[in-house]
Parts: C-alpha cells; sequence; structure tokens
C-alpha cells in the first residue's frame, strides 16, 4: 500500500486519518528527540486541527501549531517509557502518566512531576468539569495485569495526588465520568458509582471480556471496548453489544463524538480502525 508520498514501506506509516468517506496512512514528520523522521506514535491530545501534541515512544512530547513542530524533550529521562495518556485544558495546561506511577503537568513554562504514591503503572487519564463549581475534575487509574490486586483510583488536584479507591479485582484500564453524577472504569469488568467514595458496583450485562476503553458524550451515551471484539453502547436504557465474539481478536480505545463512534484494534495480528455510524 503507497502513502500520498509513493512509498511503499509500511515501517514509514506513524498514523491514519479518516476524513469522513476513507482512511488513508499518514506520514507525520515530528522527528521527535531521537533523531528519527517518523517516530511512532503513542497518544495524541488535540484541541484543535492547529494545535496537537504528539508522544512518541521514547518519551518525547511534540507540540503541533500548524505548520512546525516543535519537541520537548524534558520528560525523556522521568518517563518509565513512553506516555500512556495526556489530558488537559489547552497546550499551557496538561498533564501526562505513565509507567511506575508516573504524572507529569505542564503549565506553560515548566515541567512538574507529582508523587502519586504508587508504582503501578498509570493506566488511563480523564477529566471533566463539575457544573456545581466550575472547575475540573481530574482521575486516573492504575493497574498492573502481570501483578494483580491493588488497583487505585487516584485524584489529582492543586499539585496534589489523593487516593480515593482501592479494590484488588479492578485492573481498570480506563476512566469516564460525570463529576458528582456517575463514575466508571473499565478493566476487569465495568464499575460504576455515583459518588467517589461510594460502593463500587459491577455491571452484570456486559460480556465477561476484558474491557479496554471507555468513553460517553452524557450518562446516556457511552460506550465501551474490549477483547474479543467487544463493543457496547448504553443509551440511558439498555446496553448494545454490536458483534459476537470474536476469537483472536480485540478492540483497543474507543472515542464516541456527535453520532460517530471510532475504534481500532486488531484480528488476526492485523491492524482495524472501524467507524459507526448513528
Amino acid at each position: 500500500m503507497r502513502d500520498s508520498l509513493g512509498n511503499d514501506n509500511p515501517h514509514s506509516y506513524n498514523a491514519v486519518h479518516w476524513d469522513g468517506t476513507r482512511w488513508e496512512l499518514k506520514r507525520i514528520k515530528t522527528n521527535a528527540c531521537g533523531g528519527v523522521d517518523y517516530p511512532p506514535i503513542k497518544t495524541i491530545l488535540a484541541f484543535s486541527s492547529n494545535n496537537i501534541l504528539f508522544a512518541h515512544i521514547d518519551g518525547s512530547i511534540t507540540k503541533y501549531n500548524g505548520k512546525i513542530f516543535t519537541n520537548d524533550c524534558k520528560l525523556i529521562t522521568q518517563l518509565n517509557g513512553s506516555a500512556n495518556k495526556m489530558w488537559g485544558n489547552s497546550n499551557i495546561d496538561f498533564y501526562v502518566v505513565s509507567g511506575n506511577g508516573f504524572i507529569a503537568h505542564w503549565d506553560g513554562s515548566s515541567w512538574k512531576k507529582i508523587e502519586s504514591g504508587t508504582t503501578l503503572p498509570i493506566m488511563d487519564l480523564y477529566g471533566a468539569r463539575d457544573p456545581n463549581t466550575g472547575t475540573y475534575e481530574v482521575l486516573c487509574v492504575s493497574a498492573d495485569q502481570a501483578l494483580p490486586g491493588n488497583s487505585k483510583i487516584l485524584k489529582i488536584e492543586n499539585s496534589k495526588v489523593q487516593e480515593v479507591a482501592t479494590h484488588p479485582e479492578w485492573e481498570p484500564w480506563a476512566i469516564w465520568f460525570v463529576p458528582g453524577r456517575r463514575y466508571f472504569h473499565a478493566g476487569d469488568g465495568l464499575w460504576e458509582n455515583r459518588s467517589l467514595h461510594g460502593n463500587w458496583i459491577r455491571n452484570s450485562e456486559l460480556p465477561s471480556w476484558f474491557k479496554t476503553s471507555i468513553d460517553g458524550q452524557a450518562l446516556n451515551d457511552i460506550v465501551v471496548s474490549g477483547a474479543f471484539w467487544l463493543l457496547s453502547h448504553w443509551n440511558g436504557t439498555s446496553w448494545h453489544t454490536y458483534f459476537p465474539r470474536m476469537q483472536d481478536s480485540s478492540f483497543g480505545t474507543v472515542v464516541i463524538k456527535g453520532n460517530l463512534i471510532v475504534v481500532v484494534g486488531y484480528i488476526e495480528n492485523k491492524a482495524v480502525a472501524l467507524v459507526g455510524r448513528r
């Protein structure tokens, strides 16, 4: 398969783009800090088409302003591998999480490492505005499949981390919530709570397969993905699961926006990306 530059080498692609009609493999020349022109990208945080952050597998962060890429190499020596997730309000106010409980915040001028109180890998990070206070609530989840037990939910507030819940059965990979109303985390099960300090209830309606990702637009518009091509949607009344169990396959991250659902994964060692329309 050729890209827009006529290159046949599949290893040169580091992104894929959906234009509303078709997928196109892309080569994004971020250069990164290791000197590689088209480095593998681990996670992306986009505020607009001219304001995008890329995190690479070497631990470098690249900022794109619509014209040029600017590399930030300061986190490479601190990160345990690459960033697992980024989240923030803007490119001068965002967080990065990684292995060994690593959390760092960028304030527009410098990085500040935030002590998490755990050495577990931090798998996911999400924030949402509390309609009652107008402030953002920022939560992350930590787990290690190789060392099950003692998984945690952490809250980041005023450059400090508070452990709000822990449980030996969770192994959470993803979190999504509406502040003060409903909290969900997904991993070994989908768990739900009406408050951070209440009792977490395991969902019994979805298949028991491992959940890898959760996203939502409202409490009646939530999607969950996971192993064996698990893809389910909650409409506020019931869950709908779209595929039967698929062997040798798994979905990773799922995102819902407007009337679109996009999910990535693999089947029989081949990468796949699916788009669903409402």
